[in-house]
C-alpha cells in the first residue's frame, strides 16, 4: 500500500502502477487517495529533514490493522528523510514495523517522467527490503545502495537475476 505525505495522490497512483510491473512476484498495490499527516515530532528541525525511523514508526502505529494482516506500506514522502550517520536517505525500510519510507526531495526533477522513474526506483528498493532482500553488488539492480541521485538514475527499474529468484 503507497501513502502520500505530501504527495499528490494522483501522483502515488502513478506510481503504484509503474511500481506493479517491475515487482517481480504477483502483488497487488494500492495507493491511498487520503493523504497521511506526518507527525510534527518526527521533524528535525535543525536539519531541516524527518526522522526516517521516527516516521516508520508512527506510519506503523496508523497502518498497525493492515500490517498484521499482512500488508506492506510505504509512506511517499515530499520531503528529505535522514537516519543518523547518514546526511539523508532516499528511503528506509523498517521490517519489524512493515513498513518503509521513499523521500522524493532529492529525486526531484523538471522531467516528469525521470521524476516518477527515479520514485519507482526507490519503492522498488524499499518493497525489496520488506520482502527480505539485502543489498545487491549489481550496480544495475534496483536493489543496489545509491549514494547519490546519479547512483539512483544509473541503476535500473528491475531486480537482476539473483535477487529476483531471491523474492520468489
Amino acid at each position: 500500500m503507497l501513502v502520500p505525505l505530501g504527495v499528490a495522490p494522483d501522483t502515488v497512483f502513478e506510481i503504484a502502477k509503474l511500481s506493479k510491473t517491475s515487482f517481480p512476484v504477483e502483488s497487488e498495490w494500492i495507493a491511498l487517495a487520503d493523504p497521511l499527516q506526518p507527525p510534527i515530532e518526527a521533524y528535525n528541525w535543525e536539519r531541516m529533514q524527518f526522522d526516517a525511523i521516527a516516521l516508520n514508526r508512527y506510519i506503523g502505529r496508523v497502518f498497525r490493522e493492515f500490517i498484521q494482516e499482512g500488508v506492506r506500506v510505504i509512506g511517499v514522502v515530499a520531503a528529505d528523510g535522514y537516519i543518523d550517520g547518514m546526511n539523508y536517505v532516499f528511503g528506509l525500510a523498517s521490517r519489524d514495523f512493515g513498513v518503509a519510507s521513499v523521500y522524493v526531495k532529492r529525486l526531484e526533477s523538471s522531467d516528469r517522467n525521470l521524476y516518477f522513474e527515479r520514485v519507482v526506483k526507490e519503492v522498488l528498493h524499499e518493497s525489496g527490503h520488506l520482502a527480505g532482500l539485502p543489498h545487491c553488488s549489481n550496480p544495475k539492480c534496483v536493489m543496489s545502495f545509491s549514494n547519490s541521485v546519479r547512483e539512483v538514475d544509473y541503476k535500473a527499474a528491475w531486480f537482476c537475476e539473483s535477487c529476483r529468484l531471491r523474492i520468489r
